[in-house]
């Protein structure tokens, strides 16, 4: 028998807290963790509670336990922190050059607390748990809720216990974010040689894309596999971005910026139909992506506008964005439908310095 936990509700609203005062450090050569994203998504509960959910990856080649993710909550003044708390991964044992999704929860309501700041303690060495937990899935649904079923076997020596599997929910953006982390716990063992069904049935983000899922028991784990899914039509011609200008609040053009200065990303969007299509109403969504320039690229800043088409022609869209830290970034755009389908092949690419 399964008992399906529903870890994550449906997100609402896109990016409802700012992750600006999110660490940039690079714990390679020092811990041999490292975030896998500094700007991890971040929301409000239903109960108040603020929820970080991000990932951990382990560069070492050898398995590691006990990550220590430090979180720290912010008001808009973002010069101490209204609570602290450390979490760790999903996964107890993470494998030599593996990863682990975490999911970590303010201590308290605070509806004051509007940014986040994360950063890695530490871990400890651990023996190995070996992948022999396997699946056999079907394909992923996706309409108003994910809907997988399939089954886990255990190819090990000895029964599996305290099984849990999650199926975990990323965005397309590169680093992906961690957008949702649902849980299912097998209540009795596995035996050796055997099989278990289980499904998932549960609410979907669409700015969802990509879907992996992970076993782990007392003693086996499976390992993050990716989960093939239905796909939606395709409709990358439909539209072009055509250039990226950065100015200030009055309009005037800027080449470099500063710091704590907003500043308009501007960019054109055509939309061109074929002479058999008849043009009707396209929503879109134009994201911009703001990473570091540098080998680890951190993104920076994820932001949006949303607009529509009518009719073949040009549109201007922009988003604002106040940079926090000096540095040279690049800008990335896209521009998906309300479903996350892509309208555009990737925008051009905007380098910028910050001063």
């Amino acid at each position: 028998m399964t008992k399906v936990l529903l870890v994550l509700f449906l997100i609402f609203v896109l990016f409802p807290i700012s992750t600006s005062f999110s660490q940039k450090i690079d714990t390679t050569q020092t811990l041999g963790i490292v975030l896998t994203s500094n700007s991890p998504f971040n929301y409000k509960d239903a109960d108040g509670t603020t929820v970080v959910l991000g990932e951990v990856s382990n560069t070492k080649s050898y398995p590691v336990s006990g990550v220590k993710v430090w979180v720290g909550f912010y008001d808009n003044n973002g010069e101490k922190p209204l609570e602290t708390t450390v979490g760790t991964t999903i996964l107890e044992v993470i494998p030599p050059f593996g990863k682990s999704p975490y999911m970590i929860k303010s201590p308290s309501p605070n509806a004051a607390i509007t940014s986040v700041s994360v950063n890695l303690l530490g871990f400890s060495s651990s023996p190995e748990k070996k992948s022999l937990l396997s699946f056999d899935l079907d394909t992923l649904k996706i309409g108003e809720k994910l809907s997988l079923s399939g089954k886990i076997t255990n190819n090990g020596k000895v029964n599996s216990t305290n099984t849990k599997i999650y199926l975990i929910s990323y965005d397309p953006f590169t680093p992906p974010r961690v957008l949702g982390i649902a849980t299912t716990v097998i209540d009795e063992p596995i035996k050796v040689g055997g099989t278990r069904d289980f499904n998932f049935d549960v609410p979907h983000d669409t700015r969802a894309t990509n879907f992996k899922i992970v076993a782990e028991s007392k003693d086996y784990s499976s390992g993050l596999i990716d989960v093939k899914k239905t796909t939606g039509d395709i409709k990358s011609s439909l539209v072009t971005i055509n250039d990226i200008s950065i100015t200030d609040l009055e309009g005037n053009r800027l080449g470099n910026l500063t710091v704590n200065s907003p500043v308009n990303i501007e960019s054109e969007l055509t939309i061109k139909y074929s002479p058999s299509q008849k043009p009707e109403v396209q929503p879109y969504v134009f994201y911009i992506q703001i990473k570091q320039s540098g080998e680890k690229a951190f993104v920076e800043y994820i932001g949006k506008a949303e607009g529509s088409f009518n009719s073949n022609g040009e549109q201007l869209t922009m988003v604002q964005w106040t940079p926090q830290q000096d540095g040279l970034y690049f800008i990335e755009t896209f521009v998906w439908d309300p479903n996350s389908i892509p309208l555009a092949s990737k925008g051009p690419i905007s380098l910028v310095l910050v001063n």
